[in-house]
C-alpha cells in the first residue's frame, strides 16, 4: 500500500500539465489520506493483481456493511463514544472516496475508471443514506433525540425543510450536516458530468 502510494504520488507530480497549484496540493493530500482509510487498504490487494471485478464487489460490499453498521448504531443500544467515532470515521471515508473520484478520476493509474454510470449512481444514493443515518446517530448521541426523531431531523436537514432542536454550540453539528449535504450534491453533479464525458470519449475512440 505504501509503495503504491509513493508510485501514485510520483505519477501525480510528473504531470504538471494536468494539475497544478492548489489542485496539485489538494490532490496530494487526498492521496496521503488514503493511508487512514480501511476501504483503500482492503481494495489494495485486488488493485495490485488487477482484479477489477473483485475490487468493485469489495467496494460495493464495504459500502453496504457501513450502512448496516450505521443503522445498527441508530436502532441499537447507545454507546456514545463508539457511535460517535464510527460515524465520524465513516463520514471521513465517504467524502475521501468521493473527492478522490472527482479530483483524481482523470488519472488512470491512480483512480480506476468506473464500470458504469448506473453503478456509481446507486453508490451515490447509498452514500446519501449513509450520511443521513450517520447524522441521525449523532443527533441521538449528542442531542439526546429519540431514534425516530433523530432520523426525521437528519432527513429534514437534508431536504432543508426543518432543523432539530439545538442549544448553544451543538448548533454547529446541524450546520456541519448542511455543509456536507451541499458538498454531497456538488460532488454528485461533478462526478456524474465527468463520468458521462469519460464514457462518451470512449465511444468515439
Amino acid at each position: 500500500m505504501i509503495e503504491r502510494l509513493k508510485s501514485q504520488l510520483g505519477e501525480l507530480w510528473r504531470q504538471p500539465s494536468a494539475v497544478g497549484g492548489l489542485e496539485l496540493w489538494f490532490d496530494t493530500v487526498l492521496l496521503v489520506l488514503r493511508i487512514f482509510s480501511l476501504a483503500y487498504w482492503l481494495r489494495y490487494p485486488f488493485e495490485r493483481r488487477n482484479e477489477t471485478a473483485r475490487r468493485n464487489c469489495l467496494v460495493d460490499g464495504y459500502c453496504v456493511v457501513e450502512f448496516i453498521v450505521l443503522v445498527t448504531l441508530l436502532v441499537g443500544p447507545l454507546y456514545p463514544f463508539v457511535s460517535s467515532f464510527l460515524c465520524w470515521y465513516f463520514l471521513f471515508e465517504i467524502y475521501l472516496s468521493l473527492f478522490n473520484i472527482v479530483f483524481l478520476g482523470k488519472f488512470a493509474g491512480i483512480n480506476y475508471k468506473p464500470p458504469s454510470i448506473e453503478r456509481d449512481i446507486l453508490l451515490m444514493f447509498l452514500n446519501v443514506l449513509q450520511v443521513v443515518v450517520a447524522f441521525a446517530v449523532l443527533y441521538r448521541t449528542w442531542l439526546g433525540l429519540p431514534k425516530i426523531e433523530a432520523l426525521s431531523a437528519a432527513v429534514n436537514v437534508l431536504g432543508t425543510v426543518g432543523l432539530p432542536p439545538v442549544i448553544g454550540n451543538l448548533a454547529l453539528l446541524v450546520d456541519l450536516q448542511i455543509l456536507l449535504d451541499v458538498i454531497l450534491l456538488v460532488i454528485f453533479l461533478a462526478s456524474f458530468a465527468g463520468q458521462v464525458r469519460v464514457f462518451q470519449r470512449d465511444e468515439t475512440q
